[in-house]
């Protein structure tokens, strides 16, 4: 019988520590949303417009998830999204000229 309250407890727990600031799946949005914020800078030369088109794909995942029967719109993850696209749309400012691709350090 013990066994049986000590197990809601324990998947509490588990659940808890399932998504903190610093789960696994976190590195991945960066990640994706760095390559992404990138790549539209890139196409774009404009900062705002590339963190806007960085940062879409992950609000459109964390809106279809809210969708899904177990899963819900995860802020934490939207987070680590936006973070992610704003070094990488400042790292390809810093590294892509409208011209060519550059780097060029200024003391």
């Amino acid at each position: 019988m013990k066994y049986f309250f000590s197990l809601p407890v324990l998947l509490l727990c588990l659940n808890a520590h399932a998504d903190n600031w610093t789960g696994v799946d976190k590195s991945k949005h960066f990640a994706v949303s760095g390559i992404l914020g990138g790549a539209a800078y890139a196409y774009t030369h404009n900062r705002t417009q590339a963190f806007g088109l960085a940062l879409l794909p992950g609000i459109l995942k964390e809106v279809a998830d809210s969708q899904s029967d177990n899963k819900t719109f995860n802020e934490k993850d939207l987070v680590w999204d936006a973070l992610g696209a704003a070094v990488g749309v400042q790292a390809g400012h810093w590294i892509i000229d409208p011209e060519r691709i550059t780097y060029s350090a200024h003391f």
